[in-house]
């Protein structure tokens, strides 16, 4: 059997052999930190933010029973339900488990790579589920039959032409130009719209886990986590323990180193907090379940 380093080198290798390809990688290699150096250094001192974030870190780590524990009743008050998995396969039964519960046959996603690493779409698609990712890049590479090619640009190795050319073979619309990028982002939305509109439960990550107040912070460009949280009746959050933060002070502490190493923005577009169900005490309002699925295994943000 081949190991996962053979197969790493053997596909890489043959990834290379394609000029194009390589071309773009090697422009992105070289612009992307330039942009990430840009927005470090505007910020000041960055990297006291670092020590600062890696002492909460393993303050949290050599503390993580008892803020484990303050998440757990907190996020249990706000309405939520938790669930604990000490491996991806035990995770990814758990979240079936919870959408047939709920008679689900549509599951949106926004980007997770927590889901990604266990094999969830897969795991819920053998079931009879239809799972979509919204994710743009997410979704490219979902319509491709890949994996994503880097952690926060899952299709960074598709041109342009070859992503008009995938939507002009997956999308049944006729004939269209599809020449701009303005243009196929537009079809995108047009055709995710539906997707949201009709699901029956909705699956994010978490960037951040608040011990004070259960809450979790997710942070994205497209607002897709926003309309995968609050459209389906049901929501499901996959994420690791060491997402555990004991303060929300912590939170945006995390958001703003987060940011900046990533996309080379001071901000995303969205910094979402979710708590739990709205409304939930009154007997007229609808109840959304929110469930926190956990693998004991440590994402690679």
């Amino acid at each position: 059997m081949t190991s996962s380093s053979e197969q790493f080198m053997q596909r890489s290798s043959a990834a290379l052999q394609q000029p194009d390809k390589a071309l773009r990688l090697d422009q992105l290699g070289l612009w992307m930190p330039l942009v990430r150096d840009a927005a470090v250094a505007r910020y000041g001192d960055f990297d006291a933010l670092r020590a600062h974030l890696k002492q909460v870190r393993s303050h949290t780590r050599d503390n993580l029973e008892h803020y484990l524990t303050r998440f757990e009743e907190e996020a249990v008050s706000n309405g939520n339900q938790l669930h604990f998995a000490c491996t991806g396969a035990q995770m990814n039964d758990l979240v079936l488990s919870i959408c047939q519960r709920h008679q689900a046959r549509r599951v949106i996603k926004g980007k997770s790579m927590v889901t990604e690493e266990t094999g969830l779409n897969s795991h819920l698609q053998r079931s009879g589920l239809t799972v979509v990712e919204t994710d743009l890049g997410e979704y490219i590479i979902q319509q491709a039959g890949e994996t994503p090619s880097h952690i926060v640009g899952p299709a960074l190795h598709k041109s342009q032409a070859e992503i008009r050319q995938l939507f002009l073979d997956k999308h049944k619309l006729g004939a269209r130009p599809l020449e701009q990028v303005e243009d196929i982002v537009a079809e995108a939305r047009t055709l995710l719209r539906e997707q949201f509109l009709q699901a029956d439960v909705g699956i994010i990550g978490a960037n951040a886990l608040i011990a004070e107040n259960g809450y979790s912070m997710l942070v994205t460009n497209e607002g897709n986590g926003d309309l995968c949280a609050n459209l389906p009746p049901v929501l499901i959050i996959c994420t690791t323990m060491e997402r555990i933060l004991p303060r929300a002070d912590d939170a945006a502490a995390l958001q703003r180193l987060l940011v900046r190493s990533a996309t080379g923005q001071a901000q995303t577009a969205y910094t979402s907090f979710y708590s739990g169900p709205a409304a939930r005490t009154k007997p007229t309002a609808r109840w959304k379940p929110t469930s926190f699925c956990w693998t004991t295994g440590v994402a690679r943000y």
